[in-house]
């Protein structure tokens, strides 16, 4: 009985140890596969480019010595003029020769200040709004004063009393009184009827 149990005893041991010996083996392997990208890829993968023990490895880090392709350079004129890419079966074409209209060649005119005066109501507008912090967006709102709009600062709107405003009410359906006022609607990009009048008459300062 005594030597069974020392047997039995001494098997055991042995026995998870193999075991242990056989799993630390698999995560050995994964650990070595996982150092072997650290080390190709990280910092210490530079070792082999260092060493040039690859030549694939040399072409794609360092690329290729263009002493050794026979080309002179220390000439100023191109190296190789008909060089398409790497991957082209074909060397590359001349520039074509062409020859650019005359037109492209005219400068247009300045923008004057007297110009804005034959502008369309609506390409004022455009100005005004789409220059912001320029000088022609100041230009744009005096010549909207001159023709009696007035702009107010809360609403950021253009207003017109609708006595004055017979140039610019001719898409509103019927004239507007003295009492109603016109503004223009950025978003839809018309002039509109303002629905309250008596807000409309304290909404357009100097109106």
């Amino acid at each position: 009985h005594h030597h069974a149990g020392a047997a039995a005893s001494s098997s055991g041991p042995h026995h998870h140890h193999h075991a242990g010996a056989a799993a630390s083996a698999g995560s050995t392997a994964r650990g070595a596969s996982g150092a072997d990208h650290r080390t190709k890829y990280g910092l210490l993968g530079l070792l082999d480019v260092i060493r040039m023990t690859d030549a694939d490895l040399n072409t794609l880090a360092l690329g290729s010595d263009l002493t050794t392709l026979g080309l002179n350079l220390n000439s100023s004129d191109c190296l190789y003029s008909t060089f398409a890419s790497p991957w082209a079966d074909r060397p590359t074409q001349r520039e074509p020769q062409f020859s650019l209209p005359l037109c492209y060649y005219m400068q247009p005119p300045p923008l004057k200040t007297s110009h804005l005066a034959k502008f369309q109501l609506e390409t004022l507008f455009y100005v005004f709004y789409a220059m912001p912090k320029d000088v022609l967006q100041a230009y744009a709102a005096q010549e909207l004063y001159n023709r009696e709009w007035h702009y107010h600062q809360d609403l950021k709107l253009w207003f017109k009393r609708g006595d004055a405003a017979k140039d610019a009410a001719a898409g509103l359906g019927a004239a507007p009184n003295a009492n109603q006022y016109i503004y223009f609607d950025i978003s839809s990009w018309e002039c509109r009827l303002f629905a309250n009048g008596a807000g409309a008459a304290g909404a357009a300062p100097g109106a």
